[in-house]
This record gives C-alpha cells, structure tokens and sequence, in this order.
C-alpha cells in the first residue's frame, strides 16, 4: 500500500480499544509538550483519580503502559502492511486526553523509519528521561516491553514477526521471560485495586484483570 493515510485507517480498524485521529479530523497537542513536568503532573492526576491510585508512580505506569500501547500499534500494524514504520515525529504526532485517557492525532502520516527506532528512540527514550522523577525507568522500559508484546497480539499473527524484531531493542530485551509473555518487572496496577493483576505479571499467578489504559 503506497497511500500512508490509508494505511493508518486500516490499522486504526484493527485496534477497536484505542481512539485515533488521522488526518482532517486530527488536532491536539504535539506529543513532545508530554515530558514537560507540568503537562505530565495533571495527566499523572486524571489518571490517579481515574483509577484510584494513591501512589503517583502507579498511575505514572499505568499512563505510560497505555501510551505505549497505541504507539505500538500503529508502529508494528504500519510495517506489517508497507515493511516501515510510522513517521512517529514528537512534534508532529498530537495527542488529547480525556480522564488520563489519551487519544493520539496523526495529522499528515508519513511512512518513518523502524518500529525500535520511531518508538523507543523518537518517543519513549526521552519520555522515559522526563518521567523518571516518578518511577524507575526500569518499570517504564518493562511497560515498554509488554505494551509492544500485547499489540503483537493484537494485530495478529503477521504483525509478530515485526514485533520480535522490536523486542530485541537493546533497551527492551531481557524485558520479558523467554519463551512467555511474562514480564520481569512490575506495571504496579495491583497497587491501585487490590487482587487486579496482569496476565504477564511477574508475581505469583492469579486472576488477570487489567484491561486497556
């Protein structure tokens, strides 16, 4: 497909849990303006009182493992379909948030370079930086990890191949326990309701029960 537009449409289709603004219909904020201190502070609290989180770094994870997620989708779901990434410019990608929730706007797509290198390179590495005041960066690379794993999944099967490749990101591999989906690190989520733990929590096993952020 040589229409960059239309190939974010099309992934758009396949991820129902996350809302996507493409072209006309995109707005909002650049991304970038998300490592500013202030701007991080209100989202950190929509999504605290969103989820009952009395501990700042558990809505910081919980925040950042959805941000992930959508950026993951549209990174992997792109090179599935054309063999690149989506140009995922900091500057350029906008995002909006409702109660913590973000919504992201990609105005004008254009095709970029890999998953790794739009993702974690362009968008999470410095995000990581300015959200560290928070939470271990530790905690946000395993987030990183899982978020990149799940869309794989979401996807579909063509998508993994893409997704694996991504995963052995220096800052992403040794994330994930090999052979599982099971994370090394905490996303915290139990902490905010208690008994609610992760599919791939690295804890002793029990009832999953995170659902999209």
């Amino acid at each position: 497909m040589g229409d960059p537009e239309a190939v974010v449409r099309r992934v758009r289709a396949r991820t129902p849990y996350y809302v996507l603004r493409v072209g006309a219909e995109a707005a909002g904020r650049p991304t970038a303006d998300l490592r500013d201190p202030d701007v991080a502070a209100e989202l950190i609290g929509e999504m605290g009182r969103r989820i009952g989180a009395a501990e700042a770094r558990v809505a910081v994870s919980t925040l950042f493992l959805g941000y992930a997620s959508r950026l993951w989708c549209l990174a992997i779901g792109t090179a599935e379909l054309t063999g690149h990434g989506l140009d995922l410019d900091p500057d350029a990608l906008g995002w909006s948030s409702s109660r913590g929730t973000l919504t992201l706007h990609c105005r004008t797509p254009r095709l970029g370079a890999t998953p790794a290198e739009e993702v974690v390179d362009r968008q999470l590495t410095p995000l990581v930086g300015a959200w560290s005041r928070w939470i271990a960066p530790g905690a946000l690379w395993g987030n990183a990890a899982s978020a990149l794993r799940a869309a794989g999944a979401v996807l579909g099967p063509a998508a993994m191949s893409p997704a694996e490749e991504a995963l052995a990101h220096p800052l992403l591999a040794g994330r994930l326990e090999p052979g599982t989906s099971r994370r090394r690190s905490c996303c915290l989520f139990y902490r905010a309701r208690p008994g609610a733990y992760c599919g791939d929590c690295p804890l002793p096993r029990h009832t999953p029960a995170r659902g999209p952020a």
